[in-house]
């Protein structure tokens, strides 16, 4: 237990890290910018509370905001996501499991399929969410979708990459 809370603490700075030192500065075409750290919530376990995720959402996206000069655009953004990261989980995740059975999801447990489907809700949630907020406006409709639909694809490659060093075995 205390091995697993010290593993999604690691991931959770890791991936705050990547963001703000790497991540922020990839603008591919002056439009996609991956935003992985999504993938912290994407790996709690299905018995985590509903509370917890939104918090965890919350604090990630403040320390992505505090690091990155973006006021409260990742916190509201990654909160929003906390919120609903479970339901995708409850959608995507297999149906066989017993009462006291937990789901951690990955790629293993859930196959590649279902997982790709949970992180590519939960990552359209996110960027559209966060380059909504960020824009502020829809006065350049088709510059903000090149920027979420971009960001999708970047951050769906990032998360894939990041699901195969984690759970190599």
């Amino acid at each position: 237990m205390f091995q697993t809370i010290l593993s999604r603490i690691f991931w959770i700075l890791l991936l705050t890290f990547l963001q703000v030192v790497i991540f922020n500065h990839v603008h591919i075409l002056g439009y996609a910018t991956p935003l992985p750290y999504i993938y912290a919530l994407l790996i709690l376990p299905s018995n985590t509370p509903r509370w917890l995720y939104i918090l965890i959402g919350f604090c990630l996206g403040l320390c992505i905001d505090t690091f990155t000069n973006t006021p409260g655009i990742a916190a509201a953004a990654t909160t929003a996501s906390g919120l609903v990261v479970p339901w995708f989980l409850v959608a995507f995740g297999p149906k066989d499991l017993g009462d006291d059975d937990t789901l951690r999801p990955n790629h293993h447990t859930m196959k590649w399929g279902p997982f790709l489907r949970y992180a590519f809700c939960a990552v359209t949630l996110q960027c559209t969410l966060f380059f909504t907020i960020e824009a502020f406006s829809f006065f350049a409709p088709l510059d903000l979708l090149f920027n979420i639909l971009g960001s999708i694809v970047l951050t769906m490659i990032f998360i894939v990459i990041l699901e195969l060093i984690r759970n190599e075995r």
